[in-house]
């Protein structure tokens, strides 16, 4: 899977990974078999067929799981079948006469081979095959630190016994995705961070069901050309699938070491030999060290010519594998790391150089494998967040939105106030949430929990949410001012004062407007009409609710409180430093009408793409408004 393009001094690197397989022998381990000609009913009469039953020698059961390859004298795979679930029954072909032996394998004990035996046209050959238990032994290897690397390590080796059980589970992979019998449940992720790789910025999530879980870039390519390719323009990843780790040209250019790690595990390290120019990878294949079952692979990028302060995202990658009931084997999750570069003048030079604006990561879940009939396996929640919403009295909030900043993730309360959000990857996210009573007040900044989220966590984080109520909102917004307890008329109608507005105001590139003026005036007030006589008391209430002035804030907000409730009113935006107040009112920004209903007397508007109209007319009007776009309004029931 590739991550679209970036330009260096802009945005997201690309990556493509894949830890799909191909057709590579995997291998479950055995030991001698005894083979017998017999006629099969129901055999094809040109086909060569070896079928056969794999025990336990001894009074032992039948052997599930075991992958079971027919091989020629000169050692080539030629067929592959994984022993049957309880029966240890198996089935191959050969493509046609000849000599031919069964080797059989699996993950933890020692590999098993018949004798030779001959195939004529059209014969079916069954076999009964045993195999001593015979563990692996893993426990008890130490770490070759200092040690040289080998390439191609010999049998007998401390490195050579590991290595040919992660063999194992890479082949099972590579066997498992070339039958094509499964689809794949996904959930993708692509998300942005800062440039510690710490809080998450940006993150998307999309679930599909594909074939694979990757798409691998082909071998011969990645041999001749390495792991990553930067340019000026773009900077391009991709990660080792199970055929690349078996192929030839993977095993003659990178050598292996075992490498000590966590208690209960053992580590194969591989990197590039020291003469290898071209983009590499270098890592470590992490086992069990009791079952010898192959965990996850973690892998760096080397090789990359690019500045020190991009190599700083450490890019690379990870890898986990996950064993089915059936005795297949699959990547259960990947994920790739990059670096997002940006550009910045050098302060002695001038000249532009590039600069680590974050670290972008994309990776995939398997989330469930679909079988043709049934579904194979259905994966944990993963690492979670979990937790209540409480409304202004302590009571469970139920429909409550919780949601991370940066994200179109979200999960809603249900009736007891609870929510929990599933399959998160390790970082620290900021959660909010809302609700449909705070609807109109969308600008209100309500709480903002940071929590950080842990790779192995077996418990899920908990939040805890409690939700303001509108007197606390009315209150933070509008101060310890109160509606006015008698109402206003304008014309011929009375009208209470007792609603607010409230909104942003953007640019045309989405920032702030700083210190714009938001005038609210309600148009059937006619000031003439009151200086010729009416009761000064009156005059001055009545303007006062009929033109509210205010002032946005350092995020560009700003709140009129206490506006007439059922008057058409028209709001108008005024660039920093335009006095509406001060002589004839200059041309506007913006301007809006909206009246606010009994029913939902507490509204928000917000104008974007708002632009200075003496700044981008030549010649401006001399007293010309300009209506740009503004949102429309969100109602709410008080």
């Amino acid at each position: 899977m590739a991550v679209p393009p970036a330009r260096l001094n802009t945005a997201l690197a690309r990556s493509s990974a894949a830890l799909a397989s191909r057709s590579v022998a995997l291998a479950l381990s055995l030991v001698a078999a005894t083979a017998t000609p017999v006629a099969w009913p129901g055999a094809a009469a040109t086909a060569q067929v070896v079928r056969g039953r794999l025990m336990e020698s001894g009074e032992g059961g039948a052997i599930a799981s075991a992958m079971m390859t027919l091989r020629d004298r000169d050692g080539r795979d030629l067929d592959q079948a994984l022993s049957r679930t309880a029966s240890g029954l198996f089935e191959l072909q050969a493509p046609g006469p000849g000599e031919y032996r069964v080797q059989a394998e699996r993950i933890g004990y020692a590999t098993t081979h018949s004798e030779y035996f001959r195939l004529a046209v059209g014969d079916t050959l069954v076999i009964r095959m045993t195999a001593p238990v015979e563990p692996v032994v893993l426990a008890g290897i130490e770490a070759e630190a200092g040690r040289r690397c080998r390439v191609r390590p010999s049998e007998g080796l401390a490195v050579a016994r590991v290595w040919n059980e992660a063999r194992k589970a890479l082949a099972t992979a590579a066997w498992t995705q070339r039958r094509g019998v499964y689809q794949y449940d996904m959930l993708s992720v692509r998300r942005d961070l800062d440039d510690r790789a710490r809080k998450v910025l940006v993150e998307h999530r999309a679930r599909a069901v594909l074939d694979a879980p990757f798409a691998a870039r082909p071998t011969d390519s990645l041999a001749a050309h390495g792991f990553a390719r930067i340019t000026a323009e773009e900077a391009l990843f991709w990660a080792p699938d199970a055929d690349v780790f078996l192929s030839d040209p993977f095993l003659d250019t990178h050598c292996f070491k075992v490498k000590g790690g966590e208690p209960g595990q053992v580590g194969l390290a591989f990197e590039p030999v020291p003469d290898r120019k071209a983009p590499e990878i270098a890592g470590t294949m992490w086992l069990d060290a009791a079952t010898a079952a192959l965990r996850r692979l973690e892998f760096d990028y080397e090789n990359l010519n690019v500045p020190r302060s991009l190599r700083a995202a450490r890019p690379g990658g990870r890898v986990s594998f996950r064993a089915l009931p059936d005795g297949t084997w699959i990547v259960d999750s990947w994920n790739i790391r990059m670096f997002r570069a940006g550009a910045e003048e050098h302060p002695r030079t001038g000249d532009l150089v590039a600069v680590l604006d974050g670290v972008s990561e994309q990776g995939g879940d398997v989330l469930r494998v679909l079988g043709p009939d049934s579904v194979v396996f259905e994966a944990d929640p993963g690492v979670r967040v979990a937790g209540i919403v409480r409304d202004s009295v302590g009571a469970p909030l139920p429909g409550a939105r919780v949601f991370w900043e940066g994200t179109g993730t979200e999960a809603y309360s249900g009736a007891d106030g609870r929510f929990e959000i599933a399959h998160l990857r390790p970082g620290r996210y900021s959660f909010g949430f809302a609700h449909p009573y705070m609807d109109s007040y969308s600008h209100y900044p309500l709480d903002r929990l940071e929590v950080e989220i842990e790779r192995d966590r077996a418990k899920p984080a908990e939040i805890e949410f409690a939700a303001p109520s509108v007197a606390t909102i009315l209150e933070d917004i509008c101060g310890r001012s109160k509606p006015p307890r008698v109402p206003v008329v304008f014309g011929s109608r009375m009208y209470w004062a007792d609603g607010l507005l409230m909104g942003r105001v953007t640019d045309p590139d989405g920032d702030p407007v700083v210190d714009a003026t938001v005038r609210v005036r309600a148009p059937s007030y006619d000031e003439r009409r009151w200086n010729r006589g009416a009761d000064v008391g009156a005059e001055f209430n009545a303007r006062d609710q009929a033109i509210r002035t205010t002032k946005t804030n350092d995020d560009g907000f700003y709140s009129a409180c206490w506006v007439a409730v059922g008057a058409l009113l028209e709001v108008a935006v005024y660039p920093p430093g335009a006095d509406p107040d001060d002589g004839p009112p200059p041309p506007p920004a913006a301007l809006r009408t909206i009246t606010l209903d009994r029913e939902s007397p507490h509204q928000t508007l917000d104008f974007s793409a708002v632009a200075d109209p003496v700044a981008t007319m030549d010649p401006p009007p001399a007293r010309a408004g300009r209506v740009l776009r503004a949102s429309e309004p969100r109602h709410l029931g008080s």
